[in-house]
């Protein structure tokens, strides 16, 4: 993330114009924005992930909104967040007047007063990965989301009760995690 004046923070990107492939400008603005100025081989690569958010501004006003609301046609801008994953090692060039910050995730969530919206919401979107923390020989030092190693088979989660329409003596529908 990249703060500006000790109280503004972005995630590095800009605008493209609706024409421009959307991978290929992403990448070049990253490029723009972050490759060092005698870039070497390797330094201009970037490995572009999911999508995992999009924020509508359906006018002019400054709110986006993580949905396209039913009675606007034409929004005036849609904003993207992809993951992208880095190598081990990866040189990057800051302009003098932002710091380059790794913010926790736990200090991200549900901090909208510092963050805004868009960058707290970020713990929710990554949510669904799990990310593994290697060290330099390869081997899995640490999990997330929770620690140790995944179950063998997986978690399987079955929506419903049981067989008779009974979970735990009580007749709602219910939700039921097995080990496979």
């Amino acid at each position: 993330m990249l703060q500006i004046a000790n109280a503004f923070f972005k995630l590095p990107g800009d605008y493209l114009r609706p024409e421009d492939d959307e991978i290929k400008g992403f990448k070049t603005r990253l490029n723009e924005r972050l490759a060092p100025t005698n870039p070497k081989d390797g330094d201009l690569d970037w490995n572009i992930g999911d999508c995992i958010a999009q924020w509508w501004r359906p006018n002019h006003e400054t709110f986006l909104y993580p949905f396209l609301p039913p009675h606007v046609s034409r929004p005036k801008e849609l904003k993207k967040l992809y993951l992208i994953n880095l190598p081990e090692t990866k040189l990057l060039s800051v302009p003098k007047n932002m710091k380059l910050l790794a913010v926790p995730l736990y200090e991200l969530y549900d901090n909208t007063a510092r963050y805004g919206p868009q960058l707290s919401a970020i713990p929710h979107y990554l949510s669904k990965y799990r990310f593994e923390c290697v060290n330099e020989a390869g081997e899995i030092e640490t999990v997330t989301p929770g620690g140790g190693s995944m179950p063998e088979g997986g978690v399987k989660v079955l929506a419903g009760g049981t067989e008779n329409g009974a979970l735990n003596g009580h007749h709602d529908v219910g939700v039921k995690m097995e080990l496979e």
